[in-house]
């Protein structure tokens, strides 16, 4: 009696290049969005406006490194970061003109 296994293990590493691109460039420049923009809408005092989000920097930038390798569609990751970087642009335009 032979048992046939079959390989249902999904690859996590498709799209590679993509997902190369989208983990280190996309994820920083999401990150030269966010940090900028906390600065001017975090209800905080002037200095912890300023120190916040350069310590949270490392963090994000890890994290958004991390879910683009993760994540299970390789557009997964660009659409996360592109509304970002847009919700950040939308708020610290409100927070700069209102």
């Amino acid at each position: 009696m032979s048992e046939s296994h079959e390989n249902t293990r999904v690859s996590v590493f498709t799209s590679l290049k993509t997902r190369n691109f989208a983990g280190v460039l996309m994820a920083f420049l999401t990150c030269v969005v966010l940090i900028p923009g906390m600065t001017t809408y975090l209800p905080f005092s002037l200095a912890d406006q300023i120190a916040v989000p350069i310590l949270l920097f490392p963090f994000i930038w890890t994290g958004l490194c991390l879910y683009s390798y993760l994540a299970e569609k390789a557009w997964q990751p660009w659409a996360l970061m592109v509304v970002l970087v847009l919700s950040h642009a939308a708020l610290s335009y409100l927070a700069l003109t209102g």
